[in-house]
């Protein structure tokens, strides 16, 4: 077992209705509130009512900034953050999903520490800057996804050169968390579905990358990966079961907290194979996800068979012993469970060819490669050549 640092700052605030208690929140973090989120819709606009109405009755002043896409853009970052610094603004609120939230952590600490936000990014042999701090953030997630709410984690994309890449940063961990399940009610099925295979991606990740062992780490992951799937029947079944939209919330909380992956802290290859996905397509980070996990799952059973036949086993039923066998029956497995589901995804289901997959491939090296070599970290070093083979599989 490794080495290990961890513990859970954020304090998590859980109820249905509990975002009407975000001005009383922030009044502790902060007087001048930049609300981040997107641009308001007939659904979606009586929620930033509600957000700007309790900062107002607790005497938060509130700028709001409605302009973050899905993958998002580093422009519209460095927009917002020329608009916190110019409106004096002492707290981020972010109000949305994972990509509203990644934006706003750029947002709290580059407003914070000075220059772009795609200064602080990983991006090939360039060192990334370095936060001096972060203002507040709080953070109010409208589906549970991504579980940037309660970690050091962001994405951000680059519209002008495709690409896509991350930082991470301790001072970017939200203060406060409001899990108010209400709002996850109102997605679109789409949406609901898409963000569940996002959770299961974040979850098996270390889990099959790891060259440590951590029973304890195994344990936390195997049950959250069962109570997700449990949940995702339920509440495809309805959609309006608060309680089952909680469980979904705290199992995209803590899948990618950390906690799943104590001493035995891997790698995220299949992440970093989606990300061009992202950058040159405009692809939904869960719905790439969507894509690339099955194969990516049936092209590396071979590699650590043991680990592959032991989820399978374990979560997908399978009673095979041989670790060879059993090994090849989890994207089996997975590829049911996606289909059952409706999550069966093929690039070609977006009109995606293999015209760009050397190009993306390339990108992938390129950004994220092992210092010294032409192989990014995953189950074994992983080359250009076998992620074109993932690319080709997922078509």
């Amino acid at each position: 077992m490794q080495n290990f640092d961890w513990n859970f700052q954020t304090k998590l605030s859980y109820g249905p209705g509990r975002i009407a208690e975000v001005g009383k929140i922030a009044s502790g973090f902060g007087k001048k509130a930049f609300l981040a989120t997107y641009e308001a819709n007939a659904t979606f606009a009586p929620v930033i009512d509600k957000v700007v109405t309790s900062l107002a009755a607790a005497g938060v002043e509130v700028v709001v900034f409605t302009e973050i896409e899905p993958n998002p853009r580093a422009h519209t970052i460095d927009k917002a953050i020329e608009l916190f610094n110019a409106e004096g603004c002492d707290l981020v609120i972010a109000l949305g999903g994972g990509s509203v939230i990644d934006g706003s952590k750029y947002i709290a600490a580059t407003s914070f520490s000075g220059g772009s936000c795609w200064d602080y990014v990983v991006l090939g042999d360039r060192v990334p800057r370095e936060y001096t701090g972060a203002f507040p953030i709080i953070s109010i997630p409208t589906v549970a996804a991504s579980g940037s709410e309660c970690n050091a984690g962001g994405v951000l994309s680059n519209e002008e050169t495709k690409e896509k890449s991350f930082s991470r940063s301790e001072y970017r961990i939200p203060k406060v968390a409001i899990l108010d399940p209400e709002l996850h009610a109102t997605l679109p099925d789409f949406i609901t579905n898409e963000s569940c295979i996002d959770i299961f991606s974040h979850l098996i990740e270390h889990y099959l990358s790891s060259e440590a062992d951590s029973g304890f780490a195994d344990r936390q992951t195997e049950g959250m990966i069962l109570n997700l799937m449990d949940n995702f029947d339920k509440i495809q079944k309805n959609p309006n079961d608060l309680d089952v939209r909680g469980q979904l919330a705290l199992c995209s909380i803590f899948g990618w907290s950390g906690i799943q992956g104590l001493g035995r802290m891997g790698s995220i290859p299949m992440h970093s194979i989606e990300m061009p996905l992202s950058a040159h397509y405009d692809m939904r980070h869960a719905r790439g996800m969507a894509v690339v996990v099955p194969p990516y799952l049936e092209f590396f059973s071979d590699v650590r068979p043991d680990r592959w036949a032991q989820l399978a086993r374990r979560c997908f039923g399978v009673v095979e012993q041989d670790d060879n066998v059993a090994a090849k029956l989890l994207s089996v497995k997975v590829t049911e469970w996606f289909e059952r589901t409706g999550m069966l995804i093929k690039l070609s289901d977006d009109g995606i060819t293999a015209d760009k997959f050397e190009e993306m491939a390339d990108d992938v090296i390129r950004m994220f490669a092992m210092p010294g070599t032409n192989t990014i970290a995953g189950v074994k070093p992983i080359t250009k050549e076998e992620i074109i083979e993932v690319f080709k599989l997922a078509l």
